[in-house]
């Protein structure tokens, strides 16, 4: 399994999941538009790795950036991508409850899978109160 590496994080992308999606699932800061390599809008820089375009983007991108909506890693990747500012500072914060700072291990289930709705009814049955409970 290839693991996606940045500042903050490392995670591994989902079956079928497009490396946009994983940063965007991961909390990482990164701007978008067509979704589609047209654009250029979601540009990246790549610190190491390699990936590959099914087709080449439209987008003008330099030899070290690529395009997360479109490429495929080939190996594993270190992107240079930072986490949204409101996570980096409940990361640092400890400002976090395990099931919130679940949404950062590595392999993490989508949305809708059985273990988040667990998540989210321990969260409502316990009451739990923190800030970052936006993230469920």
């Amino acid at each position: 399994m290839i693991s996606i590496r940045s500042q903050h994080s490392r995670f591994s992308l989902l079956p079928q999941e497009t490396l946009l999606e994983g940063l965007e699932r991961t909390g990482h800061e990164v701007e978008y538009q067509c979704r589609s390599g047209f654009c250029g809008a979601c540009r990246v820089r790549m610190l190491d790795g390699e990936v590959d375009y099914v087709e080449l983007p439209l987008a003008f991108i330099a030899a070290d950036e690529i395009l997360p909506c479109c490429c495929v890693p080939k190996s594993d990747l270190w992107l240079d991508c930072e986490l949204r500012f409101d996570l980096q500072t409940a990361q640092m914060q400890d400002d976090m409850f395990p099931a919130q700072q679940s949404l950062f291990d590595e392999d993490l289930p989508t949305a809708d899978t059985p273990v988040k709705k667990l998540l989210r009814r321990r969260v409502v049955k316990n009451n739990v109160q923190a800030r970052n409970l936006s993230l469920f």
